[in-house]
């Protein structure tokens, strides 16, 4: 009968221990991408802005998300994390500002059957 007692109270500190040593797992970036921008010239200002991104929800969506910016000037780095719906994007605002990134966010895509939909909505911008 000691052994019932003793059973939940250590069930319920493995399960804490566990769920603290695996939020380390949620809380990386689920892509890093560096545009050639920010090698070409390191002087230029830089300013962060971290949005909330529906449609930003697993590793697949974050890469194609991460492929709307490559031919964008100014943007220099970009960090996607799924499990928050966040990217926090580098970038240089003398070259594109903010309002001109929630439009690459939002702009319709275009698929392969030629029908069109808007797959990213910004939620927030900070």
């Amino acid at each position: 009968m000691n052994i019932s007692r003793l059973l939940l109270p250590v069930l319920v500190i493995a399960a804490l221990f566990s769920g603290y040593f695996l939020r380390a797992a949620f809380t990386k970036p689920t892509t890093t991408a560096a545009f050639e921008q920010s090698l070409v010239n390191s002087e230029n200002k830089t300013a962060i802005l971290t949005c909330i991104v529906e449609g930003v929800k697993c590793k697949g969506t974050a890469n194609f998300f991460t492929q709307l910016f490559t031919g964008a000037s100014g943007i220099m780095n970009l960090e996607t994390f799924a499990s928050e719906h966040k990217v926090i994007f580098e970038y240089d605002p003398e070259i594109i500002t903010s309002d001109d990134i929630r439009n690459i966010i939002e702009q319709k895509i275009t698929f392969k059957d030629g029908s069109q939909r808007q797959v990213f909505k910004c939620l927030s911008m900070k």
